[in-house]
């Protein structure tokens, strides 16, 4: 996708489950994609659902995210975690901040300033 955005989780509509999955998201492939994927999900989670998800399915899915230590990259997504939830604490007075989670310019920078010694690569 490149500099795509993601907009697959904001459609409209009702969820339908397959037998066979469509594909496979290996969002662990480099020390940035295994951040971004933990901040992102995460600060969005943190800042609350827009799609009705209640509270205790939030904090689930949080933990679950936290929880997780497996993979090359954990480390990775674990910082990406923390970095996406400090980020919504910080962001709440101007709501309008919380669109720089779709910025494909502004998340690599965001990575730069939190993991000085790491590149960013795809």
């Amino acid at each position: 996708m490149g500099e795509a955005i993601d907009v697959l989780a904001a459609l409209p509509g009702r969820v339908e489950f397959c037998q066979r999955a469509a594909g496979v998201t290996r969002f662990d492939r480099s020390p940035y994609l295994a951040w971004k994927a933990g901040f992102r999900e995460c600060a969005m989670l943190a800042r609350g659902s827009e799609y009705g998800m209640n509270d205790q399915d939030t904090g689930t899915r949080i933990d679950t995210w936290t929880a997780s230590s497996n993979g090359g990259f954990a480390a990775h997504a674990a910082a990406g975690i923390r970095d996406g939830i400090s980020f919504v604490r910080e962001a709440a007075p101007a709501p309008a901040r919380s669109e720089l989670l779709n910025d494909p310019h502004w998340l690599p920078e965001h990575y730069a300033r939190q993991q000085p010694t790491e590149a960013v690569a795809p």
